[in-house]
């Protein structure tokens, strides 16, 4: 049984390692991107549902909890006059380098409940409802400034239409086309530390839109994925406006169980995923933002887990995953990324 599983897991790997220099070799350097705070690199469709389709009548909820940290030039600000509801202290204790510059350090949370519903067949509509938790912290010498900030962000709704399927029940490959639409649920307007911060708000204050396509194709051995996406970011609070975004994202995911034969692995999907991003410069007051935009992908391992016991054939699972940036060194002005982490708990019924 041991050599078995040792079998499987390196067959595994050494597909995830192919997938991998196949995507790169479709998806390489030869490409620009551009890098926007708000704008997350991946695909929420894929982290929720794999590569799944909902049937008609299906509903499924997904919660993901997300966490990410960049370091960057500081935004300029506006001085307000007073403190409203700012919460704030003395960072002393913050270990950071400063590159003999300064620095904002942008430490995020993020909890989303997507929820999604398949009315008629071919037709799935998706809503997100964030909850951010912001924190930034100012260095410039030995001088430090902690912000943070929390609350409900901007809620999003995503439609779904299967333009092609190689077959109606069960399908092995299918094409979608995508629309977005984001609503500036979320504060943008909050004034902390006596300044107007627009990376420290839960929300943008603007109208968004995007759409996009993906499609799924079954292997003997697992499932390949693939989309493209397109958003438009207006300009919101304290007259600031993120850059455009075009995502592009390659994936593949191995059930264990399916490839070895081992029913115990049945609960088991490794995946690997190449996440690209370009987005445009952000724009404050009139005036581009030189430390954002540029060119940055990211390399996604993930674990996705059945969990047996409430009877429900398409769930629960879990799901675990990091999201590593490549390289820093196509980004605009002074950018660093750290890795993303993600943790996700989904049921179908």
């Amino acid at each position: 049984m041991f050599t078995a599983i040792c079998a499987t897991v390196s067959r595994v790997m050494g597909l995830l390692l192919v997938g991998a220099f196949w995507v790169f070799g479709l998806a390489g350097p030869t490409h620009p991107a551009r890098a926007c705070s708000v704008c997350l690199a991946g695909d929420p469709v894929f982290s929720a549902q794999g590569t799944t389709a909902q049937a008609e009548g299906a509903f499924s909820v997904y919660l993901e909890a997300r966490g990410w940290s960049k370091r960057s030039a500081p935004l300029p600000h506006d001085e307000a006059g007073g403190e409203d509801e700012a919460h704030h202290e003395e960072a002393g204790g913050e270990e950071e380098h400063d590159h003999g510059r300064a620095v904002e350090k942008n430490d995020s949370q993020r909890l989303d409940l997507f929820v999604s519903w398949t009315p008629i067949d071919r037709f799935t509509l998706t809503v997100d409802v964030p909850w951010a938790f912001n924190k930034v912290v100012e260095i410039e010498g030995d001088d430090r400034l902690r912000s943070t900030e929390a609350g409900l962000g901007d809620i999003a709704l995503q439609a779904s239409v299967v333009l092609w399927r190689d077959r109606p029940v069960l399908p092995s490959t299918w094409v979608e086309a995508r629309a977005f639409w984001k609503f500036p649920t979320g504060k943008s307007k909050q004034v902390v530390n006596g300044l107007r911060d627009p990376h420290l708000q839960v929300g943008t204050g603007s109208w968004d839109f995007g759409f996009g396509m993906a499609g799924i194709h079954k292997l003997d051995w697992g499932s390949l994925y693939s989309s493209v996406f397109y958003r438009v970011n207006n300009e919101g609070g304290f007259d600031y406006e993120y850059g455009d975004v075009f995502l592009a994202n390659l994936a593949t995911e191995v059930p264990l169980g399916h490839l070895s034969g081992i029913q115990s692995l049945d609960y088991f999907t490794p995946g690997l995923e190449v996440n690209f991003r370009y987005a445009g410069k952000d724009t404050s007051n009139g005036e581009l933002y030189n430390s954002s935009g540029g060119s940055i992908f990211y390399l996604t391992p993930s674990l996705r887990i059945g969990l047996p016991g409430l009877g429900s054939k398409g769930g629960p699972s879990l799901r675990a995953a990091v999201q590593i940036p490549l390289s820093d060194s196509w980004l605009h002005g002074f950018q660093e990324e750290d890795p993303l982490w993600f943790v996700g708990l989904g049921y179908s019924f």
